[in-house]
């Protein structure tokens, strides 16, 4: 099943998840626009569930508002 994501804004960069494989340089949107309710997330910077804030990784969650956040390169 898909869920359609709120944020409007592009997920921090080092988020992985089990639902793609492969690199999306250039098209975040089509990530952004659908996510499995199966899917579970990590961070690259830590290597698991928690981000370096110690706040859990998703996509709704990594953006902007955390201090960690690294946006996607242009």
């Amino acid at each position: 099943m898909i869920e359609e994501t709120a944020n409007a804004t592009k997920p921090c960069r080092c988020i992985r998840t089990k639902t793609i494989y492969g690199s999306y340089a250039g098209n975040m949107e089509d990530w952004i626009t659908g996510v499995s309710s199966t899917a579970s997330f990590w961070c690259m910077k830590t290597m698991g569930p928690a981000g370096p804030d110690e706040h859990f990784v998703h996509i709704g969650q990594c953006g902007p508002q955390r201090i960690c956040y690294e946006p996607e390169d242009d």
